[in-house]
C-alpha cells in the first residue's frame, strides 16, 4: 500500500507540475535571480566562501600534520634514484 501511495503521489506531482508549465518556471527563475543579485545576499555568499576557504585550509593542514611524508615539501616532485 505504501508503494502505491508513493506512485500516486508522484503522478499527482507530475500532473500538477506539468500544468504549472514553463511560465511558472520562468517566474521562479526570475525571483531566484533577483534574490541572488541582492547585495545583502552577495555579502553572505562572500562570507560563506571565505569561511569555506578557511575551513579547507585548516583541514588540509591537519591532514598534512597526520600523514607521514606530506609536510612542507609535499608539492615538490619526488626524486628518483636508479642504480
Amino acid at each position: 500500500m505504501s508503494k502505491a501511495m508513493f506512485i500516486l503521489g508522484l503522478a499527482v506531482g507530475y500532473i500538477l507540475g506539468a500544468r504549472a508549465g514553463q511560465d511558472r518556471y520562468e517566474q521562479i527563475k526570475q525571483q531566484a535571480t533577483g534574490v541572488l543579485k541582492n547585495p545583502r545576499v552577495q555579502r553572505n555568499v562572500d562570507a560563506a566562501k571565505q569561511t569555506a576557504k578557511g575551513a579547507a585550509g585548516s583541514a588540509t593542514q591537519k591532514v598534512r600534520d597526520r600523514v607521514p611524508g606530506s609536510h612542507a615539501n609535499a608539492s615538490a616532485p619526488a626524486s628518483s634514484t636508479s642504480s
